[in-house]
């Protein structure tokens, strides 16, 4: 199924619905969809393009994932079954904000943070306001600044590959308008061949359309080491003066906020 009769279908069944719904129960309702899982990349393109939003019901003792809509928690509506806390791994960590993936490798905006933490950290964050008033961008989620658990960092450079795999998507959203909302993202290079000078970056993204992406890179307090063979960009949409939603713009603006540089020890290697 297309992208555009994936979305229209599963927004017509929870505007139908007008509740909270797992993947089991959308298909249920549907004659059109029939694969056993969504394609993660029409899911992540629904966060912007419907407001979905997805979690373990606080109040389901099995913890299945549901779906819904963003606007039904603006309007006040089943708040009670968002969960208290959430585990996250750490990609990208300013001074006061930090860009991390949830379990569903979703990218999320998380703040206040008390303190910097490091890339591969994994935390558990005690959640303030899923939808914070002084940040509507989608992908933004306030959190207890003393409610945080460190649980582990991830060592494992296998483990470190797969997360990435999991997390990168294709570089279409930025061609495109975002998506409506979006304001993260993470993708990888189509060749291993780009040029960092100055403050800025130059790259190939894997789109056949792509001639080039002349980028800001916020990361500059930190060393850029590309020691690997897999390298992917955390990237953040550009803010612009006046405060404007990013999608009520055409062109999205984008700088890297992370380079993460990876070696996947199962290349094979020539030896001399």
């Amino acid at each position: 199924m297309v992208y555009e009769k994936f979305r229209k279908e599963v927004e017509r069944i929870l505007e139908e619905k007008a509740k909270p719904l797992t993947w089991n129960e959308i298909k249920a309702s549907s004659t059109k969809l029939k694969q056993k899982a969504p394609y993660h990349v029409y899911v992540q393109k629904l966060q912007g393009d419907i407001g979905l939003v997805r979690f373990k019901s606080a109040q389901d003792r099995e913890k299945k994932t549901v779906w819904a809509l963003r606007k039904w928690f603006e309007e006040g509506k089943f708040k009670e079954l968002l969960p208290d806390k959430v585990r996250f791994t750490i990609l990208s960590s300013k001074k006061d904000h930090a860009i991390a993936a949830n379990e569903y490798w979703e990218l999320k905006r998380i703040y206040p943070f008390p303190y910097q933490l490091n890339k591969w950290d994994v935390i558990e964050a005690e959640v303030e306001d899923f939808f914070p008033e002084e940040d509507k961008r989608p992908d933004s989620i306030r959190i207890r600044g003393d409610g945080i658990e460190h649980l582990r960092m991830i060592e494992d450079e296998e483990e470190r590959i797969r997360i990435a795999e999991k997390i990168s998507e294709s570089g279409e959203f930025m061609h495109t308008d975002a998506w409506k909302g979006k304001t993260l993202g993470m993708t990888k290079p189509r060749f291993r061949c780009f040029y960092f000078y100055d403050s800025k970056c130059q790259f190939f993204c894997d789109q056949s359309v792509c001639v080039g992406h002349d980028m800001e890179v916020e990361e500059q307090e930190e060393n850029i080491e590309i020691k690997g063979d897999r390298v992917y960009f955390v990237l953040e949409a550009v803010e612009r003066e006046g405060g404007e939603f990013i999608w009520e713009k055409t062109k999205v603006e984008w700088c890297i906020k992370s380079v993460i540089s990876l070696t996947d020890p199962r290349q094979r290697r020539l030896v001399f």
